[in-house]
């Protein structure tokens, strides 16, 4: 691996590969670098990188993955930019908006991609990550849950009067919630509305209203303090086995929220928001809620779906099954994949890997083998037939053929628990050559 040096020259050959951090993830005719990108250097707390490149900024790496340690964690460049394309396709075919949930990768260089794709907003989860992101210069966020905290209160109205052009909305589900706002922004003497959103829920779910929201959207509306903006929910919370009556249930809960809109807007002035998930179910968002008030402009329907970006290998790859057999479904690719090593061979096809529940989310299953490359080769072959069948904090049990210092690609499950166990990771091409890198703020 080559890694330039001051007063080094750089060869022809890498001069595509080295690129500074910030936006390049965005590519050509997708508009500048929307966020502020932090610089970082390789340090001994980024996992995966070679030993050589410690102390480098990641603008000055180049190389492939025969250099990397394992485990590492690669995003694969085609597949993500064909998650990207796909998304912003279908929203603009369907009069939906995207409002990327960014608490699955909590990347700067990510959500600047999504962003400079079209994305209407971003969405998080808590405060904190709303702080992290307006940091770096993030304008117009969907904060998916209730805020309840007086600090947090305080901080956004601050920061909402500081930066006209700077707008949060939040969720509401209660009275006591709506109380809790006004008082605290009431303390304050913020002189800009808070836009809420109605959260309505299903029973046995999370948050969110279980019946009529109407007395709710009612007290909101008479508050000085708020600003009813919109309703929105999440259908993912919907339980069941991965059969036709989920999709039904599914259907259900986007029609009662598609009539409660229609209940609602006539009570403000201003653009009414309808938000949901998205990220297992898209295709039925878009035959419920798609261009369901095209001709009113005073509707904007918004997509929050995180994991499309990147998908899996297993758990959201279940649902695009399930919705398959109605629908005519997207086709999302996975883009990440987890490389390790065999360490130990100690029975009969048995292998013992250098990964575990440290390096890779297990709550959706376990990481699906996709290729070895043999010890002693360079070679990309497709993985020996087998599976993995336990994994330990820091070791992969794989009953299959592999010999000890082979390498294997696994897919992942699950993106939402797999991004927060990297603080740094590469991003190659289709040859596995690195061409930049991703970080996550967690």
């Amino acid at each position: 691996m080559w890694i330039p040096g001051q007063g080094d020259v750089v060869p022809v050959v890498s001069r595509a590969i080295l690129r500074m951090a910030v936006g390049y993830l965005a590519p050509q005719g997708k508009g500048q670098c929307v966020l502020r990108i932090p610089e970082v250097t390789i340090g001994v707390e980024h996992k995966g990188f070679p030993i050589s490149a410690t102390g480098r900024p990641t603008r000055a790496l180049s190389g492939t993955l025969d250099d990397f340690l394992t485990p590492v964690l690669v995003l694969k460049r085609t597949e993500f930019e064909h998650n990207l394309e796909l998304m912003t396709q279908f929203c603009e075919e369907h009069g939906i908006s995207l409002s990327p949930h960014v608490k699955t990768t909590m990347s700067p260089e990510i959500a600047d991609a999504q962003l400079a794709h079209g994305a209407w907003a971003i969405t998080l989860a808590t405060p904190s990550q709303v702080r992290t992101f307006r940091e770096l210069g993030a304008q117009r966020v969907i904060l998916a849950n209730e805020l309840v905290d007086p600090q947090a209160i305080a901080w956004l109205s601050t920061e909402m009067d500081a930066d006209p052009e700077f707008t949060c909305y939040c969720y509401v589900e209660s009275l006591d919630g709506v109380d809790i706002l006004e008082k605290e922004l009431a303390q304050r003497e913020s002189r800009r509305a808070l836009p809420v959103i109605l959260e309505l829920g299903v029973r046995g779910g999370r948050a969110g209203v279980r019946e009529s929201p109407r007395l709710l959207a009612e007290r909101v509306a008479v508050s000085g303090k708020l600003r009813l903006a919109g309703v929105g929910g999440f259908e993912g919370v919907i339980s069941g086995a991965l059969d036709a009556p989920l999709l039904a249930d599914v259907r259900a809960f986007l029609r009662r929220l598609r009539d409660t809109a229609d209940e609602l807007r006539g009570m403000v002035d201003t653009e009414f928001v309808v938000t949901v998930g998205g990220s297992s179910f898209p295709e039925l968002v878009a035959a419920e809620l798609g261009n369901s008030w095209q001709r009113d402009g005073s509707v904007r329907v918004v997509l929050r779906s995180g994991c499309y970006v990147v998908h899996d290998s297993l758990g959201y790859q279940r649902f695009r099954e399930l919705v398959a057999t109605e629908y005519d479904t997207l086709p999302f690719q996975p883009s990440l994949e987890l490389w390790g090593r065999v360490l130990s061979t100690p029975e009969p096809r048995l292998a013992i890997l250098d990964f575990g529940k440290r390096d890779t989310g297990v709550d959706a299953g376990l990481p699906v083998p996709l290729h070895r490359i043999r010890r002693a080769s360079a070679v990309i072959e497709p993985a020996p037939p087998g599976e993995l069948t336990a994994l330990n904090d820091q070791h992969a049990y794989f009953r299959g053929d592999l010999d000890v210092g082979d390498r294997v690609g696994f897919g992942i499950s699950h993106p939402c628990t797999t991004f927060d166990k990297w603080r740094l990771f590469p991003v190659m091409d289709d040859s596995y050559v690195l061409c930049g890198t991703v970080q996550t703020l967690f």
